[in-house]
């Protein structure tokens, strides 16, 4: 699409019918148009810019204005062409700026912002000014660009030549006042702040003079070439998705022979300890890379604002994918993976497991006429009646059903810690924890009940193989005739008692889990310090630990389920429902029943559990879904520009490709005051913002008065009000 076009389309989008019928773009939709987003530069001073596209100072701006303005301001150096055809608009020779024309434009800018304005070359802190136009009293468009470029320290050095005393110095107000006028622009928000401190970083002086003036801005200069080195700077592993620097390793990384043999500026000590200074860290003090990059880059808070709008909506060709695109099917995609991997995690862990998971069962399904004396005596009989075997009956059936069960489980716990997961410093309360392990435990029991009582009729089958004299032996069923004998409604007996254990059992579990990662071994994904990465071992340990109180302290549900899914015998006892397990098991057994198999649960839970983490989150690690944070993806993270790295080299430098980089937003996100029922999708050039705020930073470069420029100010140039 051409420039033209998409100009006309955006007008048409925002346009308003003002008199004569006549479509207009009113000076409040230009500026959200220009700056839909919130940013260190003042709003009100995009007035400034609609002044120039206004070039015939009629009071508003036509669709010819829009589309001749848009046209300029994309074009290369378009930032430059808006400001020398404003100034030069009132020369006949449009080739050429005089000085003359230059000041009174100037001195017209000045005016209209504050009435009360007198012409003063000092005070107008432009006293270099007239040099640039010599010898000839006029300029080009070149030399304008030349001008523009060297404004800011001929008038940094005037302006102190004004202020200085009979010493040639100056105190420290004038010192921070100076800076803060020439660099408010400039630099981040962060830095602002501190600069008011930079007289205290020159110890015990009083005075300051020219060099340490410059000393100051020179380094803050820098600043951009410092920030474009270390946000490409890849961290020194994949397993860590950022790094910590200090003065001696940002010295050593920015005059590294890499740098200097492409020629890059040097970057002195003297100049690294300014920088550290104004950030407020000591000499052997760390910084993450994000943080230091926070302070150096003006646009970093900016640019995590509105660059997703470009790479992270569904319709962009450079989006990986989008939470909240309702269409989008990445998110289906991250679930059935890790659904994928839960289910081979819950495999292994189960059957690591399985024969003390039977020994479980066997010690808590029996009553007073116990066959098994204790847990050790229970697995004793097994292999001694059933064979190595017998401790893995119904592993099949519990294969088939685990699968999905723990797939669920972790799933679920995933999803919900991400949304409870604090976005900006990756913190999650312990509320959201335990709803994340709740909602885990709530969501599996459509699994794990069909799954238990299968397994323990199975497992409950191999009970005995003694056979009394005149008894007819116990006919063995197979999973799928237990499946059939049972029905849909018999598989979901017990589902209350099975809620009861595991909603409690997942709470308790992934919370003690991820807290005891963080305790025992400093495994913290929200501080940059903190390990990123644990060994299996203390995977391992952290899994079984947390089984351990999990698994003893819901024993009491699970008995009850057990009794309530075991096949009932001839004389044994029914039970009707939980309540009615309850009291009579209290009643006939006492509370010690209760916590029958305990052990056998605790030492079968712990291990389970460790195991099926253990080997999530390893297999998470060695099949990543998303790519590891290496320099591609870390740079989306640490400098707000993401997708940069995915461009290929034909969408970097193909001028077509270029134009096709699109913020997505809804007309609402420009224009608050729109309806809901008017709100639409506008493809808003990214060039647009960014080229626009170029253009306001050279203005600013020129006088940093002109950020009061505002809609009154318009009005009073243009004459209207």
């Amino acid at each position: 699409m051409s420039v033209e076009i998409k100009a006309r389309e955006i007008f048409n989008q925002f346009a308003t019918v003002g008199a004569n019928d006549q479509k207009i773009l009113t000076l409040p939709d230009f500026i959200n148009v220009l700056s839909p987003f919130e940013t260190d530069l003042p709003k009100p001073t995009y007035s400034l810019l609609y002044l120039i596209a206004d070039e015939s100072k009629k009071g508003y701006v036509t669709e010819q204005d829009w589309v001749s303005f848009i046209n300029t301001m994309t074009s290369p150096d378009g930032s430059f062409k808006l400001l020398y055809q404003f100034i030069a608009s009132s020369s006949s020779n449009k080739t050429k700026m005089s000085y003359n024309q230059c000041i009174e434009a100037l001195n017209k800018l000045n005016t209209s912002i504050n009435p009360s304005y007198q012409q003063n070359l000092v005070k107008m802190n432009w006293i270099y000014l007239p040099r640039f136009f010599e010898p000839n009293g006029s300029i080009q468009f070149n030399d304008f660009i030349t001008m523009i470029s060297y404004l800011p320290v001929t008038k940094l050095i005037g302006n102190f030549e004004k202020e200085a005393n009979k010493k040639k110095t100056i105190d420290s107000t004038q010192l921070v006042d100076l800076l803060s006028t020439n660099l408010s622009h400039k630099i981040s928000n962060k830095l602002k702040v501190n600069l008011s401190n930079i007289t205290d970083y020159f110890e015990g002086q009083n005075e300051f003079s020219l060099s340490n003036l410059l000393f100051v801005y020179d380094t803050l200069n820098k600043i951009d070439l410092i920030n474009e080195v270390i946000a490409n700077t890849p961290p020194t592993t994949e397993d860590k998705d950022d790094i910590l620097i200090n003065k001696m390793d940002l010295y050593t990384h920015l005059n590294d022979p890499l740098l200097k043999s492409a020629n890059f500026k040097p970057v002195s000590m003297l100049e690294i300890d300014l920088l550290f200074y104004l950030i407020n860290k000591k000499s052997g003090d760390n910084i993450p890379r994000k943080e230091l990059i926070s302070y150096l880059n003006p646009s970093y808070n900016n640019n995590l604002k509105t660059l997703p709008s470009m790479f992270e909506n569904s319709n962009s060709k450079h989006s990986l994918h989008t939470q909240d695109d309702n269409f989008s099917l990445w998110p289906i995609y991250d679930s059935l993976y890790s659904f994928f991997l839960g289910s081979i995690a819950g495999c292994i862990g189960a059957t690591v497991v399985y024969p003390i998971d039977m020994v479980k069962t066997r010690m808590q399904a029996q009553k007073h006429k116990a066959l098994y004396d204790n847990s050790f005596d229970c697995f004793k009989k097994i292999i001694k009646n059933e064979g190595f075997k017998g401790l893995y009956s119904g592993l099949g059936a519990q294969l088939v059903g685990v699968a999905p069960e723990k797939a669920i489980k972790l799933t679920v716990n995933d999803l919900v810690r991400r949304i409870g997961t604090n976005e900006d410093d990756g913190t999650i309360t312990m509320g959201w924890e335990i709803l994340a392990g709740s909602s885990a435990g709530a969501c599996q029991v459509i699994f794990t009940n069909p799954l238990e009582i299968v397994k323990i009729r199975l497992q409950m089958q191999g009970k005995s193989k003694v056979i009394k004299a005149g008894e007819i032996p116990h006919k063995h069923l197979s999973a799928s005739q237990i499946i059939k004998q049972l029905g849909l409604k018999g598989l979901y007996k017990g589902a209350s008692a099975c809620l009861l254990r595991d909603v409690p059992f997942s709470a308790i579990y992934f919370p003690t889990y991820a807290n005891l990662k963080k305790v025992l071994f400093g495994f913290d994904p929200s501080n940059t310090n903190s390990n990123k990465k644990l060994s299996t071992w203390q995977l391992l340990v952290s899994g079984a630990l947390a089984g351990a109180p999990a698994a003893f302290f819901t024993t009491p549900a699970d008995v009850i389920k057990t009794r309530l899914q075991v096949e009932s015998k001839q004389h044994d006892i029914k039970y009707s429902g939980i309540s009615h397990a309850f009291r009579v098991i209290l009643k006939e057994e006492g509370v010690t029943a209760f916590f029958k198999g305990s052990l056998a649960r605790v030492f079968r839970s712990s291990p389970q559990f460790g195991f099926t983490l253990a080997s999530y989150e390893l297999l998470q690690n060695m099949f990543p879904l998303h790519p590891p944070l290496t320099k591609d993806s870390n740079f989306k993270a640490i400098t707000g520009y993401p997708g940069i790295y995915n461009l290929t080299n034909d969408q970097v430098y193909n001028s077509q490709s270029r134009n096709d980089r699109i913020m997505y937003l809804n007309k609402s996100d420009i224009s608050p005051d729109v309806q809901k029922i008017n709100d639409a999708l506008v493809k808003l050039p990214a060039e647009y913002v960014y080229k626009a705020q170029d253009a306001v930073r050279l203005l600013l470069d020129i006088d940093y008065k002109f950020g009061n420029f505002n809609y009154n100010s318009y009005l009073n140039f243009i004459q209207k009000k």
